[in-house]
């Protein structure tokens, strides 16, 4: 972390109580949160200047201009900075095609050698609503017009075009989807682990929910989102972390088939790279089970609802991680092959975890331990392509990185895909019939 951001990070914990990670921290009585302006490479104008135009002449009655105010009362504050690069580097360029909305290549090039940095901060004491986030996305989006600057967004880490910036931060009355991400990424154990960014900018907790089989994503997201909308429901500085069973079967409009369970958000220590703000996760240790997951499991089954068969594909995830270990094996067979050149008529795909989902992606090439694929816009449920041309550039996966893959031959046969096969076969014995619960009995960690 650059040392104005550490400045900025000890400065906003000192006078608006900004809390750290602990088991109890005392509430905070404000928000803070920054946005930053990097140019490619040049800005029009001087951008601190512009600035302070634009706030002028739109935003004096929304944010009262920091300078030289030593305590808060109760409002909304701004203050611009210009800062060198070298103290606020932009985001590399790799980094830029995952997280940089609206870039061409030749903007992110650009960007790395932008001849300064226009630093936002907001400071937001006593808020009673969302409304000072609208104006400070607005106010943002103004002076990066009149500069001809990309909007980086230092909470949720990611950086825009003014015209993305427009469709993805709209003026709402519940703003928390427009101005929140959520990551995913494949832990070392295999699992999975998922964390919001961009809370902190609404005064509320971010939230993970880690150590989850890949079987789980899509409940384990729905769950992740609905808990991002409901701990927001309150507003500013008053997240909801607890919610009664019959409260969540009105939320989630479940049936009363089945146990409904209370559900409690509980303190979790950060990880690198994580936001730089409170963590909460469910609370899955007082659910029913024998291990971890085996609780996990209950969490979904009662509250997310899965009516797929995934509980029982879960069951048998040991026979699903063989064909996929299986499938990375027989993938391994055919470098030679992609390194020679496919035959005329023939595709090779992969289906990989990339950017927080499974896509299906068409090899291009191969080198060592690294594929280098394409993504398809569309693939059927049984890995038939279904549009022939990418609108994606191509991406590195490694080997490992790899759940299954599909050969399509020629003359129209295929090979792999065994996953998928699996999946449906599962399912499709789960149809018409009541689900079976999950079977407790079996001493499971992965």
């Amino acid at each position: 972390m650059s040392l104005p951001k550490l400045l900025l990070l000890c400065l906003a914990s000192t006078v608006l109580g900004a809390t750290g990670q602990e088991d109890a921290p005392a509430r905070p009585n404000g928000v803070y949160f920054q946005y930053a302006l990097y140019f490619a490479p040049k800005p029009t104008g001087d951008p601190l200047k512009v600035a302070n135009r634009v706030f002028e002449a739109g935003f004096r009655k929304d944010f009262t201009y920091r300078s030289g105010v030593v305590r808060f009362a109760k409002g909304n504050y701004v203050e611009f900075r210009s800062v060198e690069p070298e103290d606020y580097p932009p985001p590399k360029v790799d980094y830029l095609e995952h997280k940089g909305f609206g870039t061409t290549a030749a903007d992110r090039e650009h960007l790395q050698k932008t001849s300064t940095v226009l630093v936002i901060d907001f400071f937001i004491v006593d808020p009673e609503n969302y409304e000072y986030l609208a104006a400070a996305n607005r106010l943002a989006l103004e002076i990066a017009e009149a500069t001809k600057g990309f909007l980086w967004d230092e909470e949720t880490r990611e950086l825009f075009s003014t015209r993305v910036w427009k469709e993805k931060r709209p003026p709402t009355e519940q703003p928390v989807f427009a101005n929140t991400s959520m990551h995913g990424y494949q832990l070392a154990s295999g699992n999975f682990r998922s964390v919001t960014f961009g809370m902190r900018k609404l005064g509320l907790p971010d939230l993970v929910i880690t150590e989850f089989p890949k079987v789980f994503w899509e409940p384990m997201s729905e769950m992740m989102r609905f808990l991002v909308y409901q701990v927001a429901v309150q507003g500013p500085l008053q997240p909801t972390t607890k919610w009664e069973g019959a409260t969540l079967q009105k939320l989630l409009q479940l049936s009363e088939k089945g146990d409904i369970p209370d559900l409690a958000l509980v303190p979790i220590k950060p990880e690198k790279g994580d936001p730089r703000n409170d963590l909460l996760t469910v609370d899955f240790m007082a659910y029913p089970g024998g291990t971890y997951h085996e609780k996990q499991a209950y969490a979904v089954d009662r509250l997310m609802r899965p009516e797929d068969g995934l509980l029982d594909v879960w069951n048998q995830r040991e026979q699903l991680m063989a064909l996929s270990e299986a499938a990375q094996k027989k993938l391994q067979e055919k470098r030679l092959l992609v390194q020679a050149g496919l035959p005329e008529g023939e595709k090779l795909l992969i289906k990989a975890f990339v950017d927080s989902e499974y896509k299906w992606l068409q090899v291009a090439a191969w080198e060592e331990d690294t594929l280098k694929a394409v993504e398809v816009p569309r693939v059927s449920a049984d890995g038939t392509v279904v549009a022939e041309e990418s609108r994606a550039e191509p991406q590195e996966i490694k080997i490992d990185q790899v759940f299954d893959y599909l050969h399509i031959k020629a003359d129209g046969s295929e090979e792999g895909n065994e996953t998928t096969k699996f999946i449906q076969k599962v399912q499709s014995a789960d149809e018409g019939e009541p689900r079976k619960p999950v079977d407790k009995s079996r001493d499971e960690t992965s």
